[in-house]
C-alpha cells in the first residue's frame, strides 16, 4: 500500500486530500508544519513513499523542510504552491523538490502527478541497487541488510519460479548451514515489511518455498 505524507497546515485541506486519496488504497500520514513533518519523516521514512508539502507554513516553511528532508532522503516531493508564486516554485525545485502544482488544483491531475512521479502504472517499479546493497521501489530507497539484500538478488536472478527454502539457505546462509530453516521465513516477512506488504511480488508456495513474481 503507497503511503504519502501530507504536510499542511490548513485543516481542510488536509481533509479533503485524505478522503480523496484514501479511494486509490493511499495511506495518509498528516503533519500541520514543516518541523512536525520532519520529526514523523526521520521516524518512518522507509515506510514514506512520497510527501505532498505547502510551501507556506508556520514553525519551519516547506522550503527549509524539503531543505532538512534531502540531508537523509531522495523521497519524491511535490510542493503545494500559492497561484502566481513562481519564486517559491524555483525555490522548491531548488533545494529538491520534484515536482509542484498550483494551488487551488484539481485533485484528478495531483493523482496523476502522484503516478508519475513515483511510477505506479509501472509493472516494474523494483530495482536493485547493488553498489549500496539497498532496492529502490518507485524511486526510493530503501536499506536492506546483508541477508536481505542477497534473498532479493536471488529472487531478481530467478524471477516467476519456485525457490524452495533450501535452495535459498544454501545460496544465502551457504551449504554448510545448519540452523533452522525458518531462518528464511523470518528474513521474508521483513523483506516484505519494507516493500511489499499487499504481497504483490512475494508469493508463497505452500509447503515449499516462494516465488518472486516480477
Amino acid at each position: 500500500m503507497l503511503k504519502i505524507l501530507i504536510i499542511e497546515d490548513e485543516e481542510n485541506i488536509r481533509r479533503i486530500l485524505k478522503k480523496y486519496l484514501s479511494k486509490f488504497n493511499i495511506t495518509c500520514i498528516e503533519a500541520e508544519n514543516g518541523r512536525k513533518a520532519l520529526d514523523i519523516f526521520k521516524k518512518n521514512k522507509d515506510g514514506i513513499d512520497l510527501i505532498l508539502m505547502d510551501v507556506m507554513m508556520p514553525e519551519m516553511d516547506g522550503v527549509e523542510a524539503t531543505r532538512e528532508i534531502r540531508k537523509i532522503s531522495d523521497v519524491p516531493i511535490i510542493m503545494l504552491t500559492a497561484k502566481n508564486q513562481d519564486e517559491d516554485e524555483i525555490e522548491g525545485l531548488e533545494v529538491g523538490a520534484n515536482d509542484f502544482i498550483t494551488k487551488p488544483f484539481n485533485l484528478d491531475v495531483l493523482l496523476l502527478r502522484i503516478k508519475k512521479l513515483i511510477n505506479l502504472d509501472s509493472n516494474n517499479n523494483l530495482e536493485l541497487v547493488k553498489e549500496q546493497r539497498a532496492i529502490r521501489k518507485n524511486g526510493r530507497l530503501i536499506s536492506l541488510t546483508k541477508k536481505e539484500y542477497l534473498i532479493l538478488e536471488y529472487f531478481f536472478e530467478n524471477p516467476n519460479i519456485i525457490l524452495t527454502r533450501d535452495q535459498i539457505l544454501n545460496r544465502v546462509w551457504g551449504i554448510d548451514y545448519f540452523g533452522d530453516d525458518r531462518v528464511v521465513d523470518t528474513n521474508i516477512k521483513r523483506i516484505r515489511r519494507k516493500i511489499d506488504e499487499d504481497k504483490k511480488y512475494i508469493k508463497t508456495s505452500s509447503g515449499t518455498g516462494y516465488i518472486f513474481v516480477k
